[in-house]
C-alpha cells in the first residue's frame, strides 16, 4: 500500500560515507536493509496507530505476517548500535543518519534543483544544538543546493521530502539528533561515480568536524 520504488545506488555513497570516515578517525556504522519495498519496508510502522510520520498514516510497514522476523532483525541491529553509541558517547554525541534518494524535484526547489533533501520533522528530531544547520551550511559552502527545514511546514500539506518513521523514532526513543538525508539521482547514476564519491568525502569532512572527540 505503500512506496515501492527502490533507492537506487545509495548505498554505495553510504559505504563510501562509512570507509572515508573511518579513514579519517570517525567512528560510523552503518546497516543496509536488502528486502525489497515490496515485500517490507523498513521506514514504515507496523501499524497505524505506531506510526509517527502524518505523511504516511495509511502505509504499514508489511502485510505479508510471515515477515515480520525480517523487520525485526533490521530493527534490532540499528537499536544494538544507537544503545552502544548513546552509552558510550552520550546521546548528545550521536548522530542518526537515514539515508535515502530522490529523482523528482519537488515543487519549491530553486531552477538549478536541489542535490541534498534533509528532514528532521521540522527539526523536531534535532535535540541537541544546531547539527542540521550546520551540516547544510557545511554543505552550502562546499556548492551543493540544499534544502533545509525550518520550524514550519514550506506548504500547506507538509515539507514535500520530511522525516520518516525511524528518523522520528529514534530521534524519540533515544534522545538523539536524527536526520534524512535524501540524495538526488544526479549523483547516484551510473555516469556519476565521480560525483558520488565526492559527495560523500564531504559527508565525512562534516562528520570529522563535528564529531573527530567521540
Amino acid at each position: 500500500s505503500g512506496v515501492t520504488v527502490r533507492d537506487l545506488h545509495v548505498w554505495l555513497i553510504a559505504n563510501d560515507i562509512v570507509q572515508t570516515s573511518f579513514k579519517l578517525g570517525v567512528r560510523v556504522d552503518a546497516v543496509r536493509f536488502l528486502m525489497a519495498r515490496t515485500y517490507v519496508d523498513a521506514n514504515r510502522a507496523l501499524s497505524q496507530r505506531e506510526n509517527l510520520d502524518p505523511d504516511a498514516y495509511d502505509q504499514v510497514a508489511l502485510e505479508d505476517q510471515r515477515l515480520l522476523s525480517v523487520y525485526r532483525y533490521y530493527h534490532s541491529e540499528l537499536q544494538r548500535l544507537v544503545r552502544r553509541s548513546v552509552q558510550k558517547f552520550g546521546a548528545n554525541q550521536v548522530l542518526f543518519i537515514d539515508l535515502h534518494g530522490f529523482g523528482q524535484q519537488p515543487a519549491i526547489a530553486p531552477a538549478q534543483g536541489y542535490d541534498l533533501i534533509l528532514g528532521t520533522a521540522n527539526r523536531a528530531t534535532i535535540l541537541h544544538g544546531n547539527v542540521d544547520v550546520d551540516f547544510a551550511k557545511f554543505m552550502e559552502q562546499k556548492n551543493y543546493s540544499v534544502f533545509l527545514p525550518n520550524e514550519q511546514p514550506v506548504v500547506s500539506e507538509g515539507d514535500p521530502f520530511n522525516a520518516g518513521q525511524n528518523t522520528r523514532w529514534y530521534a524519540q526513543q533515544y534522545g538523539i539528533n536524527a536526520i534524512q538525508i535524501e540524495i538526488s539521482r544526479t549523483f547516484r547514476q551510473k555516469n556519476a561515480k565521480d560525483r558520488g564519491e565526492q559527495l560523500a568525502r564531504d559527508v565525512a569532512e562534516f562528520l570529522l568536524e563535528c564529531y573527530k572527540k567521540v
